[in-house]
């Protein structure tokens, strides 16, 4: 591209403007126009699926160079794409691409070039001259001061503290509610978040404020962070910080500790409160040896812990009934021991064991590792674990060192196993029907486009959180209405390529990599358990007289829904849903929880009912896989009254995640009670 032509392209608005500008080494070019950013045209580079430029997208059927340079002020970049599209961004693009992969015309100008499919036409502001006029957040919010837009990061958040998201998001709802919980810092992220904190976490840097440019969605005129930007504001002056108590009745404090909602370190007790506070914990668990506060209001106790020592800063939550005690984390719980001169310790090395005044055997709890061959990071502590004789199937070798015997132990999963990342995902090959249709042969120029918002739609149900990466795989604007295969082909590999890319957080993880801990010999934790158990954890009973997480569905008007002590199959209470005898009538109950992809699963219920004269069905449903009990299974009407039959589903998960539903429904005929019990969700292999 010669210098003339390269000019003509990007003084788009020459006729409108007082306009100059000068040729740069390598065929980039700069301009300047009156009342608006100097910038320079770096050249054509490669998109991802999580964008190189991944803030303030706009598309607009007028784009130009000079349109997205005025909707980027304040950022350092800015990119246009599928001759629509603008990007804007603080990092610069690396991966270069041939000027002619560049070569959609711009929608506001035939003249000018905005990228192609996954490519950007990228350009630079020039900061020495730019006169930036970007509106600042308020100074003070409710007493507490802006401090600037910073990075966040997930799932461990930059403010350890309680989160709210609401639709109608304000700085000052944000900071009434951290102020209510006693925090010295509040941030907005995402239009509709909240976080509070006491501190803001080292690992968090400060931005340009053109990455906080969401509008919070309560009240446009003010900003709320961003894709995991926040804007960060502090109490000059707080009250103080929380503190773990030294001591407790008989219990003394230990450390924080990882938990996980799937697998409790601590199985015995599970409380929760309102008015939550250390000693509120410690006298419901007197009876045992351990105790840990968690997510501000949670309490658990138990004679047996697994897990492992956690950063202090991961416990960063307050207490709701005391806002001056620490009460745990998301994953993360202050613990207490019975234990006395009790102390936890991390280093690279394994440590000996501090002497305690119980008889109690004292441990290294599990380190967390990444791969065999390097030293592990070991944590040591005198907090008893209970202890088994590992599988024969794991390897182990003896080393012994100054203080007690200890045994080192390696362990290979024999097959890549899902490593929790991301949270919500499919398995390789898994993803939902709409989206494996893009790879499809017959797939068309006049099918692409449904295709594409059946799978972007797809990403979005039975419980899954909007994933802003996943979404950035779809062009923002319409195909161009020409009868082309071959442009219909290309999209659509182009997003099946980009939904499998490991930016887009759509496609499980897994690992294969041997995991190497130490142990006191005769005193290695016990494997937890992850087949035969009810991952329902006694929500399934209906015991404690409410739905626990089951969510209910809107239409109590056609169906009933009470917790009864009528008919329990076991215990003293069950689900009793009643059909009204309206025709097309139906109510759900669904409840989402997370499952390991590729392991098998069983979904069961006991029920009876009381009028078989009455055309009513009881479903079964397990999404994402979408599998439901049978037409002629789920019919009532074929089933003996006022006696238990069962209801189930085994499968193998596709996702990291279920939707449990059960569905009660009829067509007329009369009225019907049915009477549900003993739900379990099962891991079976």
């Amino acid at each position: 591209m010669d210098s003339s032509r390269s000019k003509m392209r990007l003084l788009s608005l020459g006729a409108l403007f007082l306009s100059t500008s000068s040729a740069l080494p390598n065929g980039l070019y700069s301009r300047q126009v009156d009342d608006a950013p100097e910038y320079t045209a770096l050249g054509c580079f490669v998109d991802t699926g999580s964008r190189v430029l991944p803030s303030k997208v706009i598309s607009t059927h007028d784009m130009t160079a000079e349109k997205c340079a005025a909707n980027c002020r304040g950022y350092d970049y800015f990119g246009t794409q599928w001759s629509s599209e603008c990007y804007c961004g603080s990092n610069k693009p690396t991966d270069a691409a041939p000027a002619s992969e560049c070569n959609m015309p711009c929608s506001g100008n035939p003249d000018e070039t905005c990228g192609a499919g996954m490519r950007l036409n990228v350009y630079e502001f020039d900061r020495a001259c730019d006169d930036l006029d970007t509106e600042e957040p308020p100074v003070v919010i409710s007493d507490f001061e802006y401090k600037g837009c910073y990075t966040d990061n997930v799932p461990q958040r930059v403010l350890g503290g309680i989160t709210v998201a609401q639709h109608d998001m304000t700085l000052e709802k944000c900071a009434a509610t951290c102020t209510a919980g006693g925090y010295a810092f509040f941030g907005v992220e995402y239009g509709t978040e909240c976080f509070c904190g006491t501190s803001l976490d080292a690992a968090s840097t400060k931005v340009s404020e053109g990455e906080c440019s969401m509008t919070c969605m309560g009240n446009h005129s003010q900003q709320c962070g961003g894709p995991n930007r926040l804007n960060i504001y502090e109490k000059p002056n707080p009250v103080g910080a929380g503190s773990n108590l030294e001591s407790v009745g008989d219990f003394h404090y230990a450390s924080c500790w990882t938990d996980k909602v799937d697998d409790r370190s601590l199985k015995a007790v599970d409380w929760r409160t309102d008015d939550m506070t250390v000693e509120k914990c410690a006298d419901r668990c007197s009876e045992f040896s351990y105790f840990g506060l968690e997510y501000s209001r949670e309490c658990y106790c138990g004679n047996e812990l697994i897990g492992q020592a956690a950063p202090e800063k991961d416990c960063a939550m307050l207490c709701v009934g005391a806002p001056g005690q620490w009460c745990g984390g998301p994953d993360r719980m202050n613990l207490y021991t019975k234990a006395t001169s009790t102390s936890v310790t991390t280093s690279a090395e394994v440590t000996t064991p501090v002497e305690t005044e119980t008889d109690t055997p004292t441990i290294t709890p599990e380190p967390e590792t990444t791969t065999a061959p390097t030293e592990p990071e070991t944590t040591t502590s005198d907090i008893p674990v209970s202890t088994t004789e590992l599988p024969s199937s794991t390897e182990s070798s003896t080393t012994t060192t100054q203080g007690p015997e200890l045994t080192t132990i390696t362990d290979c999963p024999p097959t890549p196993t899902y490593n929790g990342n991301p949270a919500y995902c499919y398995a390789s090959g898994g993803l939902p029907a709409a989206c494996r249709q893009l790879a499809s042969t017959t797939l068309n120029w006049r099918s692409v486009g449904s295709s594409m918002s059946a799978c972007k739609s797809a990403l979005t149900r039975y419980g899954m959180p909007t994933n802003p990466a996943a979404t950035a795989c779809f062009p923002t604007t319409a195909l161009p209405v020409v009868p082309s295969s071959a442009l219909a082909r290309s999209v659509a590999d182009s997003v099946y390529a980009c939904l499998h890319a490991p930016t887009a957080s759509v496609i499980c993880q897994s690992d294969s990599a041997c995991a190497t801990n130490t142990y006191t010999v005769g005193q290695v934790p016990s494997p937890t358990p992850s087949t035969g158990v009810d991952l329902l954890k006694g929500d399934g009973g209906f015991e404690d007289g409410t739905l626990g997480d089951w969510v209910l569905g809107p239409s109590t008007h056609l169906v009933s829904t009470t917790i009864s002590n009528a008919r329990p199959k076991s215990g003293s209470r069950g689900l009793l849903m009643r059909y009204l005898n309206v025709n097309g009538g139906g109510n759900s109950l669904t409840y989402n929880l997370p499952v390991v992809p590729g392991q098998q699963y069983r979904f069961s219920l006991s029920f009876q009912h009381t009028n078989p004269s009455s055309f009513t069905s009881l479903y079964l449903y397990v999404y994402p896989d979408i599998l439901q009990t049978s037409f002629t299974e789920a019919q009532l009407n074929g089933a003996p009254a006022n006696a238990w039959g069962t209801r189930e589903i085994t499968f193998t998960a596709k996702a990291s995640w279920v939707q449990l539903v059960l569905n009660v429904g009829g067509n007329v005929g009369a009225t019907n009670d049915v009477y549900i019990d003993d739900i379990t969700f099962v891991r079976l292999t």
